[in-house]
């Protein structure tokens, strides 16, 4: 069994320490927290879907649902797993142990409704109003530890953990790639690498919505040796993903006492004494109850295209790559906003490929 050189031990010390900065130094709320509760607007709402409509009533909110809908699009977006690795494998035997990040671009010109819908959302610094940040970042940046193992028959399975910079979010993810074609140089005449890939990620550390990203990837790709030593494979990535967006239970005027403004009987209603209303049988307005809402779902398809490049010196692998929306996700999904841009990500990673 082949031995790692000190050079590769190093660069595994230095990937352990590069994921150990991944965990916040707190489980206090970070400066991009989604509150979905600041996400309201005033009057009873009467919308549907995306689409926000409120009747006029004083002191009573309701879900701003088109601001829902924009920073929720571009959050998931920075949640479509990245693509970085070309088509062929490592075999059986190959595993690959790194850490990659990647970085999605949002819209934060508070001056659009998108942008504004983002000042409005994140927790912020504590230094603004209640109901708005002062700073919204302009890119999601995830980072994330991977690991890749070689199967039987062109396979290759693999595991994530990531963590989003300046928030308390955290992803699980899963992937399982096929290479079609790999290794065909000679006989058969040229043909590069083929192969398809499906993965999926999940957050974890939010209570007010859940979110979940699959997708279903194809990478072409064409390894060139340099100085018989480093392996170069530029690829070409195309993917369709899927974001499922769930609401919980949000209250979205968390500033009130709800128990307070319903004060409720503690009495054992008589039977049948309609005087007593229905439970909790507040004896004072009770409208608050009103104000725990459930956001819309999301269900909507992202396409998206791109290229990247790997190289590869004996243990040590280095990866990039540039992916961009085919169309914006209002050309693919007529319920979401139409103001809602494309998005990009740029991802990069370092890791031992034994």
């Amino acid at each position: 069994m082949n031995r790692l050189p000190p050079s590769a031990l190093v660069f595994a010390a230095a990937l352990s320490t590069a994921t150990l900065t991944m965990i916040p130094a707190t489980a206090a709320a970070q400066d991009m927290n989604i509150a979905a509760s600041r996400l309201r607007a005033s009057g009873v709402d009467t919308g549907s879907g995306c689409t926000t409509q409120t009747d006029p009533m004083d002191g009573r909110f309701a879900m701003d649902r088109a601001a829902w809908c924009r920073v929720m699009t571009q959050f998931a977006g920075s949640m479509i797993p990245p693509m970085l690795t070309p088509a062929g494998t490592r075999g059986v035997r190959g595993i690959y142990v790194g850490f990659e990040s990647w970085l999605t671009g949002i819209d934060n010109d508070d001056g659009n409704a998108v942008g504004d819908a983002w000042f409005r959302a994140v927790e912020g610094d504590g230094m603004g109003s209640t109901d708005r940040s002062r700073f919204a970042d302009s890119v999601l940046a995830w980072g994330r530890m991977n690991v890749r193992k070689g199967l039987p028959f062109g396979f290759e399975l693999g595991t994530n953990v990531g963590y989003l910079a300046n928030t308390s979010y955290w992803t699980l993810g899963l992937e399982i790639r096929w290479a079609l074609w790999e290794g065909f140089r000679e006989e058969v005449g040229w043909i590069p690498d083929l192969a398809v890939r499906g993965s999926v990620q999940t957050l974890m550390g939010d209570g007010e919505f859940n979110v979940t990203v699959p997708s279903i990837d194809l990478v072409l790709s064409e390894p060139f040796v340099v100085g018989n030593s480093v392996e170069i494979t530029p690829s070409l990535y195309g993917q369709v993903a899927f974001v499922f967006v769930d609401s919980e239970l949000v209250d979205i005027t968390p500033e009130t006492d709800t128990f307070t403004d319903c004060m409720p009987n503690p009495a054992t209603p008589p039977r049948d004494d309609p005087s007593f209303g229905v439970p909790p049988y507040c004896t004072a307005g009770g409208a608050q109850l009103n104000d725990n809402v459930v956001f819309p779902s999301l269900r909507s398809t992202r396409v998206r295209v791109g290229g990247g490049l790997q190289i590869r010196y004996e243990w040590f692998t280095l990866l990039g790559s540039f992916m961009f929306d085919a169309a914006k996700p209002g050309d693919l999904d007529g319920d979401l906003p139409s103001d809602l841009p494309r998005q990009w990500s740029v991802a990069f990673g370092a890791g031992l490929t034994l």
